[in-house]
């Protein structure tokens, strides 16, 4: 489940669908990418700094939420309207109903008012009784990870019964943060390249990101542009956790091909577990994608699955203008074996995105673009 996201005009509509180097780097190490303002904009919380020095080894984008079955919560004899409607409270006391924006794969897609919060939030209402059950370990996800500045927001699950209040539509309630801004694949289709500091940035962001998810024992599972939300105050954020696992391994096989891990794929034919730094080799596929395009990514299915699983892993093109830091970054995400790989943690501190100069202004930059972009 993601969110919902306002274009800041009335522009873009989402699209659907190395070498190996054995990271070294302590969590002390860090780097500088050159730029003329100073600044950091994401500051590690104090949470965070401490298990970092604890552990030692170094538009409206929509909310989508998942139609995958999940975990089914217990019911009532096999009731499972009654099961929900004591299991979460009435959403009319803590929010006003707005207009319809938009339609998901679950349900109707509203605009709302947080009452207590006093601010505008997305909710999607779930009337299907099989959606409502397969749907539960998402929210379950979001109330674990929550709260963090690089995750989309979730302001609860709720229940309207009627004929309770006649005029608000039965169903499951899911609220999240309502997002004016943009995908991250909506931000490359308007400029097909980026450049490299906004990829530092970006890539930072998400990083910070799955720390926070790492700390939860979650693994996305999704990583990719278009689960990547960015405001119109250029902040980044993970969304989408319809394929989320709990626990610190997964043998799930869940996921965009093109963005998976080899140890996710061969799950196909081999069962095994396999730990979060499935999520690292996603954002390393991200990061490329940002900078050259995917060439690969139109393969035919099973061919896509070899070229992954057996094939060298994907590289910057040589001859391109990417600093050695990026390219170190790249072969790190992307190393193979997934003991070589580096955890969010770890990759805190990699040159490329450890210490960003002028990350103020490159936001600041990203959302500008975002504003022009979205505009016809």
């Amino acid at each position: 489940m993601t969110t919902s996201v306002r274009p800041i005009a009335s522009g873009m509509e989402a699209s659907a669908d190395t070498r190996p180097c054995h990271y070294q780097a302590s969590p002390e190490e860090t780097g500088t990418n050159t730029s003329q303002d100073e600044g950091s904009v994401t500051e590690l919380s104090q949470e965070d700094k401490k298990h970092l020095k604890e552990e030692s080894g170094t538009t409206t984008c929509r909310p989508k939420i998942s139609q995958r079955k999940r975990v089914e919560p217990p019911t009532n004899e096999g009731n499972n309207t009654i099961s929900l409607a004591e299991k979460y409270p009435e959403p009319g006391r803590y929010f006003k109903l707005g207009e319809q924006i938009g339609e998901d794969p679950n349900g109707v897609i509203y605009n709302g008012w947080h009452r207590s919060r006093r601010m505008e939030v997305a909710i999607v209402i779930i009337e299907d009784q099989e959606k409502q059950k397969g749907i539960q370990s998402e929210v379950e996800v979001l109330e674990m990870v929550s709260g963090h500045e690089n995750i989309v927001d979730f302001y609860g699950a709720y229940y309207h019964q009627a004929p309770r209040t006649p005029s608000l539509p039965e169903g499951l309630w899911i609220a999240t943060e309502f997002i004016t801004g943009a995908t991250l694949q909506d931000l490359i289709g308007t400029r097909k390249t980026l450049g490299e500091r906004w990829i530092s940035y970006i890539c930072k962001q998400i990083t910070t990101g799955l720390f926070h998810l790492q700390k939860k024992n979650i693994i996305h599972h999704d990583i990719k542009p278009e689960n990547i939300l960015i405001t119109s105050y250029g902040e980044v954020k993970i969304g989408e956790f319809g394929f989320a696992t709990f626990g610190e391994k997964s043998s799930s096989t869940s996921g965009t091909i093109t963005y998976s891990a080899p140890e996710v794929l061969a799950n196909f034919t081999n069962k095994h577990e396999y730990d979060h730094k499935a999520d690292i080799w996603s954002l390393g596929i991200a990061a490329i994608e940002m900078a050259e395009g995917l060439s690969f990514s139109k393969l035919p299915r099973q061919k896509l699955i070899e070229k992954i699983t057996r094939g060298p892993a994907p590289t910057l093109t040589p001859w391109g203008k990417w600093s050695d830091e990026f390219r170190f970054f790249i072969s790190e995400c992307l190393q193979r074996e997934p003991s070589k790989r580096p955890s969010a943690r770890q990759l805190l501190s990699h040159p490329f995105i450890g210490e960003i100069r002028g990350e103020r202004g490159v936001q600041k930059n990203i959302a500008q673009q975002l504003h022009r972009g979205m505009k016809h």
